[in-house]
């Protein structure tokens, strides 16, 4: 089994580069670009035991928000001459 040298892989101040994928069947871990899929995990059917890896469950709304945030961080976002980034407020009209 790979061992994970850094649990913690992302800046909190920056949208997720890479997360770790669990092999449910190897149960392994690797290291993968992009964003984890929200969701969560349930045991599975029957289980009666500590290490079972589990059912990951997908929350397809969550998924589909993302992008649209994404979006509206990028078109929001200003540099000032300073070069430093921040977000401008926009009040509803």
């Amino acid at each position: 089994m790979k061992q994970i040298d850094r649990l913690i892989i992302n800046s909190p101040y920056e949208e997720p580069k890479e997360y770790w994928s669990y092999d449910r069947e190897r149960r392994t871990f690797s290291r993968k670009e992009g964003r984890r899929p929200a969701g969560y995990v349930v045991a599975s059917e029957g289980s009666r035991s500590f290490d079972d890896p589990g059912i990951f469950v997908e929350i397809p709304l969550v998924n589909q928000i993302r992008p649209r945030v994404r979006a509206w961080r990028e078109a929001v976002k200003i540099i000032d001459d300073r070069g430093i980034e921040s977000l401008k407020i926009i009040k509803g009209e």
